[in-house]
């Protein structure tokens, strides 16, 4: 695999109504206000707000409510306005207020992970109050991606290079497991 210092990068708009852009980028449709709802224990439909906690999650929101609202599908990535929160989404959700999402038919989980720290190092620029994120602001944002031939993103490359990133990891968690169980008398793994 490429290191990513032997890719070509070049800057797209984080919104595709720009020449160059990526992201078919809008606000959420439910932008519910989290006191009209009831925690549930049914762990189907996360709702998602501006925390920087759990990916966002602060409750699923139950059977009995969701006729009420509308709702986002997943496989997308949702930017907190006000606190500048990025995380990927890989299931349908509901939203609390300000929150923007963010589409493009090449994202998944991979792609997502490659993006979202270039998304966050971007909105990191951006403050709570009068210079925080909006709508208009990011779509005047660009992103540094590596490109393909044809000078596009390069989504195959993204994916590739976190799926190799993930599998070191992964080795190198077992291989200390390993050390770990030798250290106390245990088998292997």
């Amino acid at each position: 695999m490429k290191a990513l210092t032997d890719k070509k990068w070049k800057a797209f708009y984080i919104s595709d109504e720009k020449e160059n852009g990526i992201f078919k980028l809008r606000s959420s449709l439910s932008g519910i206000d989290k006191n009209k709802l009831l925690e549930s224990n049914d762990k189907e439909t996360p709702y998602i707000t501006r925390s920087d906690f759990n990916n966002g999650v602060a409750l699923f929101v139950g059977k009995e409510q969701r006729e009420k609202f509308k709702i986002d599908k997943g496989n997308v990535i949702t930017i907190g306005l006000d606190t500048q929160t990025v995380f990927y989404q890989p299931h349908s959700f509901y939203t609390g207020q300000n929150v923007q999402v963010l589409y493009n038919e090449h994202l998944n989980k991979y792609t997502a992970k490659f993006i979202i720290p270039l998304l966050k190092k971007q909105v990191s620029k951006l403050s709570w109050g009068g210079n925080g994120a909006t709508l208009g602001r990011l779509k005047r944002m660009q992103l540094l991606l590596p490109i393909d031939q044809n000078n596009m993103p390069d989504y195959e490359f993204m994916e590739a290079y976190i799926k190799e990133k993930e599998k070191i990891k992964r080795e190198e968690y077992l291989d200390y497991c390993q050390k770990q169980l030798k250290i106390i008398g245990g088998g292997t793994i």
